[in-house]
C-alpha cells in the first residue's frame, strides 16, 4: 500500500515539471457542453424543499440516480475491504447495523431522517449511506481561494478533488471512485417558506455540505487536512461522543441557522465551534476584507484573514490541504502554480469569475481527481458550478 502511495507521489511530483509555474488554462465560461467522461459540464440543479418532512426532501432526487449511487457505495465499499479486509469490514459493518437507528436519531436537526428517507427512495441500506456520509471526514483534496479584486469584490472559487484509494481504472486513466462521483454532482437551490436561504453543490445521497453560500452574508468551502490521530475523534463520534462538532452537518447547520446573517457572524462561530477533527474552513463575505481560513486541528490552531494579506501587498487567501504557513510538499504542490496564476493576474486582471476559474482551471489545480469547480458571489449572489475532467498529461492529485 505505502509503494503504491509513494509511486503516484512521485509521478504526481514530475508529471508538470515545475511545480511553481502558472499553468493557467483560461475557459471561462466553459465553451463544452460535456466532459469526456459524457456528463454535463455545467451541474444540474435541484430545489431542496426544508418545509418538506425530511423524509421526502431528496427523493425527486435521490430516486432516478439510485444505481448511480450504489455504483458509488460500491466502490467505496469494495476499497474499505481492500484496506482493512473482507471479513473485519464485514463485522464492522454488522455492528453498525445494531447502532444505526439510534445513530441517525443523534444526528443534528433532521438529517438522520433525510438520510433515512434516501435509504427508502433507493433501496441503499442506512448504514451504507452512513460510510457515505463520513467520507468526506477521512479524505478528500482540494483547493480553495477568496479573492478581492482593484474593486473590493470578493470572489470565492473551490475545487473539489475527491477519489483517491487504491482503485485506478487504468483504461480511462481515472480513479475508480472520481468516475463514480462526477455524474453524481448537483447544485442545490435550498428554500425554506418558498425562497432560496442557501445554494450548495453536493452529490447525491449525501446530507452533508462542503460547498455553499447564502447571498448577502457568507460562502464556505472546507478543504481536508491530515494528522497523525488516526480519525479518533470521528471514531469517538460515531460511538455516541457528541461533545464536538462533525464537519459536514456544522457547515450545513451555519447555512440553516436564522442567526447567521452575516460573514461576522459565520466566521465568529466557525472559529469557535470544537470539530471531531482537523479541516480548513476557508469562508468569504460581501464585503472589503471579509475572507479566511480557519485552520483547524478540532481547536481552531490559525486563521489567514483576508484583510492581513491585503495590508501585505496581496489581494487573495488560499489553501490546498497542507498548512499554510509551512512549505507545501514536494510530491502535492497545487498551492505555488495558483498563486503564481493570481500573482501574474493581480488584483486588476481578476474579472469576476473569470479570473478565479481560470486559475482553478490550470493544472495541477486541474487534476486526475477534480470532480467539480464552484465559483461564489456573495454581493451578487451568483452562483455556478461546473463539473471537471483533467485531459492530456495530468498529475494524479
Amino acid at each position: 500500500m505505502n509503494r503504491y502511495f509513494l509511486l503516484l507521489g512521485l509521478l504526481a511530483a514530475f508529471a508538470l515539471g515545475k511545480h511553481a509555474k502558472c499553468n493557467m488554462h483560461e475557459d471561462y465560461p466553459p465553451t463544452a457542453n460535456k466532459i469526456p467522461s459524457g456528463e454535463n459540464k455545467t451541474v444540474e440543479w435541484f430545489t431542496l424543499n426544508l418545509d418538506a418532512a425530511p423524509e421526502d426532501r431528496w427523493t425527486e432526487l435521490v430516486k432516478p440516480r439510485k444505481d448511480g449511487i450504489a455504483n458509488l457505495i460500491g466502490t467505496v465499499t469494495a476499497l474499505l475491504k481492500k484496506i482493512v479486509g473482507d471479513e473485519k469490514f464485514q463485522h464492522l459493518m454488522s455492528i453498525l447495523d445494531l447502532f444505526i437507528d439510534k445513530e441517525f436519531e443523534a444526528w443534528p436537526h433532521d438529517y438522520g431522517r433525510e438520510v433515512d428517507g434516501i435509504s427508502k427512495a433507493t433501496g441503499i441500506s442506512k448504514t451504507e449511506l452512513f460510510i457515505l456520509q463520513m467520507a468526506y471526514e477521512v479524505w478528500g483534496l482540494c483547493t480553495s481561494m477568496v479573492v478581492q479584486d482593484s474593486n473590493g469584490e470578493i470572489w470565492h472559487g473551490r475545487n473539489l478533488d475527491f477519489g483517491l484509494f487504491p482503485a485506478f481504472d487504468f483504461k480511462n486513466m481515472e480513479f475508480k471512485l472520481t468516475e463514480a462521483l462526477r455524474p453524481l454532482v448537483v447544485s442545490v437551490d435550498v428554500q425554506r417558506g418558498g425562497k432560496t436561504l442557501y445554494y450548495s453543490t453536493t452529490f447525491a445521497g449525501f446530507a452533508g455540505v462542503i460547498t455553499g453560500m447564502r447571498k448577502g452574508a457568507f460562502s464556505i468551502s472546507v478543504d481536508t487536512r491530515f494528522d497523525n490521530k488516526f480519525d479518533i475523534g470521528l471514531i469517538k463520534w460515531i460511538l455516541g461522543d457528541r461533545s464536538k462538532a462533525e464537519l459536514t452537518f456544522t457547515i450545513r447547520s451555519v447555512l440553516e441557522d436564522p442567526a447567521m446573517t452575516s460573514y461576522s457572524k459565520a466566521y465568529s462561530y466557525l472559529k469557535n465551534v470544537t470539530m471531531i477533527g482537523p479541516s480548513y474552513i476557508i469562508i468569504g463575505g460581501m464585503d472589503k476584507g471579509e475572507g479566511a481560513i480557519i485552520s483547524k486541528d478540532q481547536k481552531t490552531i490559525n486563521v489567514l484573514d483576508l484583510n492581513d494579506q491585503l495590508k501585505n501587498g496581496t489581494f487573495y487567501v488560499l489553501e490546498t490541504n497542507y498548512d499554510n504557513w509551512k512549505k507545501a510538499p514536494f510530491f502535492d504542490d497545487r498551492r505555488n502554480p495558483a498563486k503564481a496564476c493570481l500573482d501574474q493576474m493581480g488584483s486588476n486582471g481578476v474579472n469576476g469569475f473569470s479570473g478565479v476559474f481560470n486559475t482553478l482551471n490550470g493544472k495541477p489545480n486541474l487534476n486526475k481527481l477534480t470532480t467539480y469547480t464552484t465559483l461564489m458571489s456573495v454581493k451578487t449572489g451568483k452562483y455556478e458550478a461546473y463539473r471537471q475532467y483533467c485531459e492530456g498529461i495530468c498529475s494524479f492529485w
